[in-house]
């Protein structure tokens, strides 16, 4: 246990020490493929922060959640646009459970350093959020699976591969597909400038041998790596939250009006302390779901953890963020000021995966499921 928390430390020093705001660096990557820097991908995977979600026994650190969710805290404070939890998260957990060893060794051996982008394709053009609602159709012919339908929301837009998510008969698959297969997608820009793909899949074939993981365990196994994610994603909201809440008293105690710093009056030093309050628990809702994953909560368990986070998370990151801005002033609303990368990513992450609203509701079904 001891050695965890010295590695965790580490690791946090790690991420403070790399992971450094640069506006420039930000704003020039918005609009422009692939959207994130390939560069600095790779120096994480040289650090090793994409191996936190796959086992020792892979080759990677397995430290889980608890490290993951360091690293994407400081990658928030940052405003960094590289896909974090994406990109060494949510595919590398299910990656590091394919029962296709040989493919999966294959994949993780460019994963792992940061060589190949792999981007999960599994969500409907709905926008539904259970792995259940697939759209993709699998059928199998003479040794080989086509596969039918469309999706959505496929991050990064520009993968060097892609793990699909079909159904076939009433059972899952994972397939891998490579990105020349697939074409060119329809590119939808978010609010962060970092673009999303739409792909549409009509009888792409591909080998038998490129399934990943089949069964209906796999449908359970993409959710506990999306709640996984929710969780880091939550973390990352506090990181970029924090820094808002820094900006914000700084500028106050600037901005002069009617001859004195406006962070002199009373009534704007309580809401800021209104917004401390919101980053605390939000970040409190946060610590609490990491030791749930930690402590190897899984199901139900790990989904109420998730839901209990990102509610908090959202809501917070929403209120800071645009509490932040109104306190700025016109100053606020300039894309040349900061403070509106910072939001824009926000808003991004803030919906990503199910909004504030959206897991209230999950975290009130499941606890209603749960009762005896």
């Amino acid at each position: 246990m001891g050695e965890d928390i010295e590695t965790i430390e580490l690791l946090r020093n790690s991420a403070a020490a790399f992971a450094k705001f640069d506006g420039k660096r930000v704003r020039s990557w918005r609009g422009r493929a692939p959207g994130f820097d390939r560069a600095v991908w790779h120096q994480m995977g040289e650090l090793g922060w994409l191996s936190t979600m796959v086992s020792e026994d892979d080759g990677a650190l397995g430290l889980g959640v608890e490290a993951a969710a360091v690293l994407a805290e400081h990658l928030g404070r940052a405003c960094s646009p590289e896909p974090f939890l994406m990109g060494s998260v949510m595919w590398p957990a299910i990656l590091a459970q394919a029962s296709n060893q040989v493919l999966k060794d294959r994949l993780l051996a460019f994963v792992l350093p940061g060589d190949m982008m792999i981007a999960l394709t599994w969500q409907p053009v709905s926008g539904a959020l259970l792995p259940e609602a697939t759209e993709i159709v699998a059928e199998r012919r003479d040794g080989t699976i086509k596969l039918f339908g469309e999706c959505r929301f496929v991050m990064p837009a520009h993968a060097d591969g892609y793990m699909v998510l079909a159904r076939e008969q009433g059972e899952f698959l994972l397939v891998w597909v490579e990105p020349g297969q697939i074409g060119d997608g329809l590119e939808e820009r978010g609010p962060d400038g970092m673009p999303s793909a739409r792909l549409r899949l009509s009888g792409l074939s591909v080998p038998d041998s490129v399934v990943l993981l089949a069964g209906n365990q796999l449908a359970e196994a993409v959710q506990t790596a999306i709640d996984q994610t929710v969780i880091v994603q939550s973390a990352e909201l506090c990181g970029l939250m924090q820094r808002c809440l820094e900006m914000t008293p700084d500028y106050l105690k600037t901005r002069q009006q009617f001859g004195a710093p406006i962070g002199s009056f009373q009534a704007l030093q309580h809401r800021c302390v209104d917004l401390f309050i919101q980053q605390e628990l939000a970040r409190h809702a946060t610590a609490a779901a990491i030791r749930v994953a930690v402590s190897g909560g899984s199901g139900t368990a790990l989904a109420l953890a998730a839901s209990s986070a990102k509610s908090r998370a959202a809501h917070a990151g929403m209120l800071i963020g645009t509490q932040a801005i109104q306190l700025h002033g016109a100053i606020g609303f300039t894309d040349e000021y900061d403070l509106g990368l910072y939001m824009n990513r926000i808003v991004r992450l803030a919906a990503s995966h199910g909004n504030a609203a959206w897991h209230r509701r999950r975290f009130a079904d499941l606890s209603e499921g749960a009762r005896p």
